[in-house]
């Protein structure tokens, strides 16, 4: 079970920019962390129509030992409840006697079998905005107008710390991340995206006035959605190595748009003003879904989407936009970021004020939350697609590696 875009061609490329050791390819993938570290080497897994996520089936770990932290390690001590500084409920945001207001941040969520096994503080100068996985590693794009490749390293503790390997500097600040037939993509601030090939070439897409928030793939076509209110599509030129768009598409979409997915014959588009339906095979709206809310970002699951509204509710709907199900709002308040988690399953929701509330699947319940940050926004979720593994990244430029262990967590 996956939820990541990988590769469409399977082998070893180079990656965009230089190792930090002045190699220009580092070819680690989660699968070679299991054979250094694992005690035996696990066989993938094949295709299977049992995914619960609509993504790829390939490069999968089976066995979850390779990140599951070593006999003797600690994942510290809590109930991985909300924790806020003194009693009660707390008062939110703002300062209480001179002091900015800091809720107290969780390392171990039992109630949840949920662990942390780093933070990397200072990982990016400022906001991570998006994450991916490759099959060279994690990459990370920040505000801070660059981009990084990270790699998981066993420590003597036995968990897993964070290792940057690859910076490569961006011509803005970066807002979101795909990877998809050898190619990486990153929307920037200014409208452009920056591509890069694994075989080194890289291309400038330039379209979009303002930042580019979303990006997709759908039979070989690059779609890209922004905050100019447009969606675009791109097509590659093979042989010149560069991407021309093809369609432009702006009539009754809702406004500067925040997320786009592909789900049978539509394109499901949030934006500020709510959920549209864009036909694929007419590039019309077929229908505006209510309500007319702000979409924080939108999810697959078994053939359905999950949308996530910013003031914290969220909605159910099948592929021709029909209302399932539906979810009060969370507790733990606005939503910025959903990612869908393999071991529960669970959808992971990130929050205004850092911490992140997890919701099981298929039964759609609240499951519980937790301070992952104090107080910073949860500016982006990635899940791994394998062995509950996942990563946040702050408003503050820190970035967290996660992991669900099914059975439950070791004695803290």
């Amino acid at each position: 079970i996956v939820y990541v875009v990988v590769m469409s061609e399977r082998g070893r490329g180079r990656g965009a920019g230089r190792r930090s050791d002045g190699r220009r390819d580092g070819s680690w993938t989660w699968g070679l962390v299991s054979k250094t570290v694992a005690t035996g080497r696990g066989r993938g897994r094949g295709r299977t129509n049992s995914s619960h996520w609509g993504h790829d089936t390939r490069h999968v770990l089976k066995s979850d030992s390779a990140l599951k932290p070593r006999r003797g390690a600690s994942w510290g001590k809590g109930d991985g409840r909300e924790s806020r500084d003194g009693k009660g409920k707390g008062k939110g945001k703002g300062h209480k006697g001179g002091r900015e207001w800091r809720p107290k941040t969780v390392v171990r969520v039992d109630a949840d079998a949920i662990g942390r096994h780093c933070e990397v503080k200072g990982a990016h100068g400022s906001s991570i905005q998006a994450m991916v996985m490759t099959e060279q590693g994690i990459y990370t794009t920040s505000q801070d107008k660059t981009m990084k490749r990270w790699k998981p390293k066993l420590s003597s503790t036995g968990v897993f710390e964070l290792e940057a390997e690859l910076t490569v500097p961006l011509k803005e600040s970066g807002h979101s991340l795909l990877f998809s037939g050898g190619w990486l993509f990153c929307g920037l601030w200014d409208g452009q995206v920056q591509a890069f090939a694994q075989d080194g070439s890289e291309a400038i897409l330039k379209g979009h006035s303002k930042r580019v928030t979303t990006l997709a793939v759908h039979q070989g076509v690059l779609m890209s959605g922004s905050a100019d209110k447009e969606v675009r599509l791109w097509q590659m030129d093979p042989v010149a190595k560069t991407f021309n768009c093809t369609h432009t598409i702006e009539e009754s979409l809702p406004g500067p748009i925040s997320k786009i997915h592909v789900l049978g014959g539509h394109l499901f588009v949030g934006g500020l003003y709510g959920l549209a339906m864009l036909d694929l095979a007419t590039l019309k709206v077929s229908k505006l879904l209510p309500p007319t809310k702000a979409v924080a970002d939108l999810l697959e699951f078994q053939g359905h989407i999950i949308a996530a509204y910013s003031e914290g509710i969220i909605k159910i709907f099948d592929a021709e936009g029909t209302l399932k199900s539906e979810m009060r709002q969370l507790e733990a308040g606005p939503i910025l970021r959903l990612a869908g988690l393999e071991s529960g399953p669970r959808v992971l929701c990130g929050h205004q004020r850092g911490q992140v509330s997890t919701i099981t699947l298929p039964s759609f319940e609240f499951k519980t939350a937790f301070q992952a940050l104090p107080g910073q926004k949860t500016d982006s979720l990635l899940c791994a697609g394998h062995d509950g593994i996942f990563l946040i990244g702050s408003q503050d430029g820190s970035l967290q590696l996660w992991q669900r262990v099914e059975g439950g967590l070791p004695p803290g």
